[in-house]
């Protein structure tokens, strides 16, 4: 069987991974959600003329000439005039308060003489000096994040400063998770032989959480045709289901038999890529179902290239792909068995702020020891045939 080039591979996945529906969300809770239409200002900013300065509010035509001002009251922040600045009078204010009818400029307190109710101009100030007009800096209406954009922080304090209470976002993904294998044990579970811990759930699960993604566990699936079935069946009701495990040819890999018979549609299986070959990818109706390998690194490495984007073009995100960064390494590194090979590594900034990548001593799907002492894949073509020292390749970041 030909294998699928990985850059085919995630074009189609991506041809899939259209957009969820949209939900109103409390502004709160929308940090890192992608907007599903432009979200807008619902008031102008500022919300009305005010002072940029602490001081007197003033008629600017009675500063020039300097002459002595009656004070008329006083305004802070949150309060508003009961009535018009009259000619000839001044009124103080501080920083944000509200500008009162009359006044078109504030007299700043240090260029003033203050001498009992009476307050004199050291000079002449000009129209609009010292005052924030209502609408300069946002007008109602405008657009603080357009659709399609990532809430950040800086969206987010905008939007809540401009009035607004909600927006409307692409609803997060949920992501039912599945290991299959008899070998497998719990968590923490104490030693037996001839078996081992199972660690891609937990793995899968951080992943697609950290992707945005809303997640449902399953337990694990022992190696039994018809128990496979029934635990895929059971999880096809989400808009992802990630199965790791059991998607190769051995007699006991019941995985692809089960979603063959649960309905869900083939798109391609077996990519070239080291580790990672037997990653298998489908749908059914509207979810998307990965068959991800079980070996720890091979099921990171699928996560990161396929999943995890995959989940953000779910939530809105049109241009999400696989998250390649810029490096360089620093030993001579070639593809293995004529697949494009990613490298457990140590990616670490150089003098430059380049990405400097030194592959682990020890590589292997199996090798958890070498994922724990990495920082990320450095990605070598399949094609590339020995690179030397200081060649940019591209690296995925864990």
């Amino acid at each position: 069987m030909t294998l699928l080039e990985v850059a085919e591979a995630w074009e189609r996945v991506a041809a899939l991974a259209a957009p969820l529906p949209a939900e109103i969300v409390p502004l709160d809770a929308a940090l890192g959600r992608v907007a599903a239409q432009d979200a807008l200002s619902a008031v102008d900013l500022p919300p009305f003329d005010r002072s940029a300065m602490d001081g007197f509010a003033v008629r600017a035509a009675d500063t020039s000439p300097p002459r002595g001002l009656v004070m008329a009251g006083e305004l802070a922040a949150g309060d508003v005039a009961s009535s018009a600045l009259s000619p000839g009078s001044a009124i103080g204010i501080t920083t944000g308060a509200a500008l009162p009818e009359g006044a078109d400029a504030v007299l700043r307190i240090e260029d003033a003489k203050v001498d009992g109710s009476r307050v004199t101009p050291v000079g002449p100030v000009a129209v609009g000096t010292s005052v924030r007009y209502r609408g300069e800096d946002v007008a109602r209406g405008a657009v603080l994040a357009a659709a399609g954009s990532s809430l950040g922080v800086q969206h987010v304090t905008a939007l809540a400063s401009a009035g607004v209470g909600s927006v409307l976002v692409h609803r997060r993904p949920v992501v039912h998770i599945l290991a299959t294998g008899t070998e497998l044990l719990e968590l923490g579970a104490p030693p037996e032989p001839g078996r081992i811990h199972e660690s891609n759930r937990l793995t899968i699960r951080l992943l697609a959480e950290r992707a945005g993604a809303e997640v449902v566990m399953h337990p694990v699936v022992p190696d039994d045709a018809a128990t496979t079935r029934a635990a895929v069946a059971a999880a096809l009701d989400g808009d992802v289901l990630a199965v790791s495990g059991g998607v190769s040819v051995g007699p006991h890999d019941h995985v692809k038999p089960a979603l063959e018979a649960c309905g869900v549609r083939e798109v391609f299986w077996r990519v070239r890529l080291k580790p990672g070959k037997p990653l298998w990818f489908g749908r059914v109706d509207a979810t998307l179902v990965f068959g991800l390998p079980g070996n720890p690194l091979s099921t990171v490495a699928c996560f990161l290239l396929f999943v995890g984007p995959a989940l953000r073009r779910l939530q809105g995100e049109a241009a999400a792909a696989p998250p390649y960064v810029p490096a360089r390494l620093t030993v001579p590194a070639r593809p293995a068995d004529g697949r494009t090979t990613l490298l457990t590594a140590r990616l670490v900034h150089g003098e430059d702020g380049v990405l400097e990548a030194t592959p682990t001593e020890g590589q292997g799907s199996h090798l958890t020891g070498a994922l724990a002492a990495s920082d990320g894949f450095v990605a070598i073509p399949h094609a590339a045939g020995e690179l030397p020292a200081g060649a940019r390749v591209q690296a995925l970041l864990l």
